[in-house]
């Protein structure tokens, strides 16, 4: 009779193991040194961003459900790491509006860039709102680009439960496990 009080358990546990996953594969010192993302809080909040669209473009078709937990997971994180880089209480909200309009406009942007027009237009994005118009990360996007291609490629051959219990395989770039 309570059967959705276990289930909705059940995929909050998964929804944290998935998105712990994601942080982690988010944090890899590689992707700051091998492909020279900036390892600032901007740029780790990109690569969150960046990992969370791979994520949620897998998981929305077959789980929506898990897909929103984990959503809800980001920002309540986002939430706690303001608070914690001293956001004061009543500036919170307006920072989580600014973070919420930014990670639309990311999803809506690497969406329409992965589907529409491919690789091309997703580095010029990813070059954009990663590296800025500094001339030399030039090769920034192209390298971000073919490694969100790999993860995306990665999270289609996982498996539903595989993916709930947080098994992400990490992308392979230039023969280097990340």
């Amino acid at each position: 009779m309570l059967t959705w009080i276990t289930r909705r358990a059940e995929r909050r546990t998964n929804a944290h193991d998935l998105y712990g996953s994601i942080v982690a594969l988010s944090r890899s010192a590689s992707i700051y040194a091998m492909l020279q993302v900036p390892d600032t809080v901007e740029g780790r909040f990109e690569i969150l961003v960046l990992h969370m669209f791979a994520c949620l473009e897998r998981l929305n078709g077959e789980a929506p459900p898990l897909a929103k937990d984990i959503v809800d997971m980001f920002f309540a994180d986002m939430d706690t790491t303001s608070r914690e880089l001293g956001v004061g209480d009543i500036a919170v909200p307006k920072k989580m509006r600014g973070l919420a309009t930014i990670f639309e406009a990311r999803m809506a942007a690497y969406k329409s860039s992965v589907e529409n027009t491919g690789k091309n237009a997703l580095s010029n994005e990813l070059r954009k709102n990663i590296f800025g118009n500094d001339k030399a990360f030039a090769s920034g996007g192209n390298d971000l680009a073919r490694y969100l291609l790999k993860l995306r490629q990665n999270l289609s051959k996982a498996s539903l439960d595989e993916l709930a219990a947080g098994e992400i395989a990490a992308p392979d770039i230039d023969g280097t496990k990340l």
